[in-house]
């Protein structure tokens, strides 16, 4: 790390942080093992968490996610309806249910990688 009288590099700002001598040595070690220099693993360091923190506050689930939901809820209220008012709806209803849930599935899980590939939209 350059010393405090230094300035840093264009974009950059320079920061000062106290470490016990158990961190600093885990810190010291870490970038050897890496082969990094000590600043850099630090400013890795950082830059990993504000992505992570970044990524955990923008998992609100995008539009196309919420259709499909809306859409499989619309399906189950169609399902329920048909029951009670249809000669037999209960077991037509059965066989429709079983198929609209292996969709229903399928479709949370295409969702779910969606959103796991891509958590910001």
């Amino acid at each position: 790390m350059k010393p405090v009288g230094q300035s840093a590099p264009p974009g950059r700002v320079q920061m000062k942080v106290r470490l016990s001598s158990v961190e600093l040595a885990e810190l010291k070690a870490l970038a050897s093992r890496d082969h990094v220099p000590v600043n850099q693993l630090v400013c890795s360091i950082i830059a990993r968490e504000l992505a992570a923190a970044d990524s955990a506050s923008g998992s609100v689930p995008d539009e196309s996610a919420v259709r499909e939901m809306a859409i499989l809820i619309a399906v189950e209220l169609v399902l329920k309806l048909q029951e009670v008012s249809i000669p037999g709806g209960g077991t037509l209803s059965r066989r429709l249910l079983e198929d609209a849930a292996r969709t229903a599935i399928e479709r949370l899980e295409t969702v779910g990688l969606s959103l796991q590939r891509d958590p910001i939209r």
